[in-house]
């Protein structure tokens, strides 16, 4: 279940969320349900080495400061790809959740799969972190841009 919160503070399913716009420190539904949703560029962050970076940086370097630079209208992706987590067996996974809410809380460990998706259509920075190792450092910001 992705918690997403709402004006009625109700969590909402992956498959009812949709698609999901940031509007301050609250998501809300970007596509109407039963609506076809936009092709939107899409960025991948990875989870690796207790780290958040960019996808294809395998592993994430101990500097990695999980910052990443996107425009508005771009969809993030956050897949997992942590075999240090994998190396130790009480590690839950990760899962991504945001500083002032929304995100999923699920955690995930399972080599490629699919964190977290979001879709940001304003500008600011959107600080996160995993709930399970944020005091590795495990944390990242999207900062989105008008161009």
């Amino acid at each position: 279940m992705v918690r997403v919160p709402s004006v009625a503070a109700r969590p909402l399913t992956a498959l009812a969320a949709g698609a999901c716009l940031v509007s301050g420190a609250v998501a809300y539904p970007a596509v109407a349900s039963g609506a076809r949703a936009a092709h939107h560029p899409t960025v991948t962050v990875q989870a690796s080495d207790f780290r958040f970076c960019a996808a294809g940086s395998t592993p994430c370097l101990p500097n990695a400061d999980g910052t990443t630079t996107v425009k508005v209208g771009t969809r993030v992706v956050w897949t997992y790809a942590d075999t240090a987590c994998d190396a130790v067996v009480p590690c839950p996974g990760h899962d991504v959740v945001f500083s002032k809410g929304g995100g999923e809380t699920k955690l995930v460990k399972a080599d490629g799969a699919k964190i977290f998706s979001m879709l940001f259509r304003r500008p600011g920075r959107f600080n996160y972190f995993c709930s399970a190792h944020q005091s590795f450092g495990m944390t990242g910001t999207i900062v989105v841009t008008r161009h």
